[in-house]
């Protein structure tokens, strides 16, 4: 392990919303007033210099959608999406790094999750054999060559080689960022309301427990673009309008991975078009209206996750505090089915109540990943992946000459 020193770091990301790449310039330091956050990981300062969204192109967007969707596609097309998003998160690099020249800055290392095009961290047959994987495109070393600075990606493998699901990532951001807080004795759980729903619980200054809830947004923007051409329920307006089918509910929360004990991930490949579309017929041979499937679904979002809190989280670890972050959070009906569902009062709070601006976050996590694997600390939590052991996430690319 090599001595911690300072850096600045660049994080980069695209999520399942897959609207384009999140970008974050950080400053990345040790924090030697403070304890380390486990044995093994020292605490990390930082401070954000600068972030910014590149958005893809509405073409390649709705292409790329496609392509998670399940659409079928030859291996050309698979190549050729490397190379494309690799180019892109290039160019949103150079982009960063020329405005952080112009303050007299320069960034010593990235950190590039790309896009996540498929993960299946549960074995299945193929050709034969059981199998296992995950794939996200955009090669880094594009983006170390067109750059020239060390770039480090392929996050998951590591901890999917050892067992782990791969995922939930977060859950090391979590524990660097809310050690010192849970220390104090509160017990937090942070929930990220993305496309997919994800909580980590913070005891004592580390993570216990990571996993996916299930479905956060994506089910409801999907059905929200079908049903009334929008990309999502700003304001959770259209959820507010209609009317929760208990029925339909149910049979939602039969969903086989709901039950699944943790730990446990998923995405777009079980909760995606598919599954909207076919809930959508389903509830219009029921005969429920359009602003009542919006606001089932949202109903469900919530349930689920309090479902799976109970059975899993609290009688291990209940919680006093919920933090939330990600798109949903600012669904205020969405964020009041999760008060009422939850089986217990709980003090839910934004990222913001501790300085934290959640608009960055995922580009602070992928930095923070690559600063602490270029200085040779393990960076998953095997609590909450299920790996084996310890390891050093990512794979570095660099430019010589």
């Amino acid at each position: 392990m090599k001595k911690l020193r300072e850096m600045i770091v660049l994080g980069l990301n695209s999520g399942t919303s897959m609207d384009g790449i999140d970008a974050g310039v950080f400053k990345l330091s040790p924090a030697l007033d403070r304890e380390p956050v486990r044995p093994g990981l020292p605490a990390i300062d930082f401070e954000i210099l600068d972030n910014c969204l590149f958005q893809y192109d509405g073409i390649f967007r709705k292409n790329l959608l496609k392509l998670i969707a399940g659409a079928q596609v030859d291996l050309r097309t698979i190549c050729l999406l490397n190379a494309s998003i690799g180019d892109a998160f290039a160019d949103a690099a150079q982009k960063m790094v020329n405005k952080a020249r112009a303050k007299g800055l320069e960034i010593d290392l990235i950190g590039s999750h790309g896009q996540t095009i498929w993960h299946a961290p549960d074995a299945s047959g193929f050709w034969g054999t059981q199998s296992r994987g995950t794939l996200q495109v955009g090669d880094i070393s594009v983006i170390a060559q067109k750059t020239g600075i060390p770039t480090i990606g392929d996050f998951r493998t590591a901890d999917m080689a050892l067992g782990g699901q791969g995922a939930p990532l977060v859950s090391f951001a979590d524990e660097v960022l809310f050690a010192s807080q849970s220390r104090v004795g509160n017990t937090f759980g942070i929930l990220n309301l993305g496309g997919i729903a994800n909580i980590t619980v913070v005891v004592a200054g580390h993570a216990t427990m990571a996993f996916d809830t299930g479905p956060a947004n994506v089910l409801i923007d999907l059905a929200v673009h079908k049903l009334f051409g929008k990309d999502y329920d700003k304001n959770g307006e259209i959820a507010a309008s209609g009317r929760v089918d208990e029925e339909q509910i149910e049979k939602l929360l039969a969903h086989p991975y709901i039950h699944v004990q943790p730990p446990k991930t998923t995405g777009r490949e079980l909760f995606g078009e598919a599954m909207a579309m076919a809930i959508i017929e389903s509830c219009k041979d029921a005969g429920i209206e359009d602003q009542d499937i919006v606001a089932t679904l949202t109903a469900f979002t919530a349930r689920s996750i309090a479902y799976q809190y109970r059975r899993f989280i609290e009688p291990q670890s209940p919680l006093k505090t919920l933090v939330l972050a990600g798109g949903g959070a600012q669904n205020p009906v969405l964020v009041d089915h999760l008060r009422k569902a939850w089986p217990h009062p709980l003090d839910i709070v934004g990222h913001e109540t501790f300085g934290i601006d959640p608009k960055y976050k995922e580009a602070l996590l992928f930095a923070l990943l690559a600063y602490t694997t270029f200085h040779g600390i393990p960076n998953n939590v095997p609590a909450c992946t299920g790996a084996s052991r310890p390891a050093c996430l990512g794979k570095l690319a660099i430019a010589c000459g």
